[in-house]
């Protein structure tokens, strides 16, 4: 004779993603470690949910990126969502157990986001000369681009990124509400900017080498592409010194790590 289980665990899968489903974020946590298959399909809710977030109508991710000394003349761009990572290759459905352990992959996950030229309708800023958005000088005109120069004497530039999560208001440029997700100091190097514009390559390390991360933590990144820019007149300088050089910023893309 077949004795047929009745635990929980012997509900098919799609009801216990409807059960679930039902319960909130600190309520699931807790169940994770009760067996695998809660487990797998705990983990599938809450990566829905991180999609669903970055994703949302009503929210927008908000970047600032500027020198130091251009605090005030620089304005904040709207992020356009992308899409995000996941941690598994295989998106079809619940796994199994195998994958029991994973739950902590979730603090990888990145959402990736482009940001997006100001509107024309938005409130015109007094930009700093030097870090002025222009039109990229060849292709994709829907890159934001900045001028950045380095004096034969400086070794690196910087750039302070903060990111944030709002909630769009009943007009434009008004917040129901707003939550940092991430602020921090990037040096941007004389030798990486001139090794970015060497590189005629556009494999996966390449591409790695242009994520510049706002923080040591890794929660916030700005993918740039570099190009040569306008050519600063000679200057006086040290024998030792480099020449007076310019660059052009074009923001591929931003990566923002999900945390739970």
């Amino acid at each position: 004779m077949v004795v047929q289980s009745t635990q929980i665990g012997a509900l098919p899968n799609e009801i216990l993603l409807s059960v679930f489903s039902h319960l909130s974020t600190r309520d699931l946590l807790p169940l994770t470690p009760s067996c695998h298959l809660f487990h797998d399909i705990i983990l599938h809710i809450l990566e829905s949910r991180l999609r669903a977030a970055a994703s949302h109508k009503d929210h927008k991710l908000i970047l600032e990126c500027y020198h130091p000394s251009a605090k005030f003349y620089t304005p904040y761009l709207y992020c356009e969502y992308l899409g995000t990572s996941s941690i598994y290759p295989n998106k079809n459905g619940v796994r199994g157990e195998q994958q029991c352990g994973d739950l902590g992959k979730l603090s990888n996950l990145y959402s990736h986001f482009r940001p997006l030229k100001p509107d024309d309708n938005r409130r015109a800023l007094r930009v700093h000369p030097a870090l002025l958005p222009t039109n990229p000088p060849h292709k994709d005109e829907q890159l934001v681009c900045q001028d950045i120069s380095l004096e034969s004497h400086e070794l690196f530039s910087q750039l302070v990124t903060v990111t944030n999560l709002v909630k769009l208001g009943p007009r434009p440029g008004i917040f129901s509400s707003s939550v940092n997700i991430g602020q921090g100091l990037t040096r941007v190097w004389r030798d990486w900017l001139s090794d970015r514009v060497a590189c005629t390559q556009d494999d996966p390390m390449e591409r790695d080498s242009r994520l510049l991360w706002s923080d040591a933590t890794q929660n916030v990144g700005i993918r740039m592409h570099v190009k040569a820019g306008p050519e600063l007149p000679p200057a006086p300088r040290a024998r030792y010194e480099e020449p007076s050089v310019s660059y052009t910023l074009q923001y591929e893309g931003e990566f923002s790590r999900h945390h739970y």
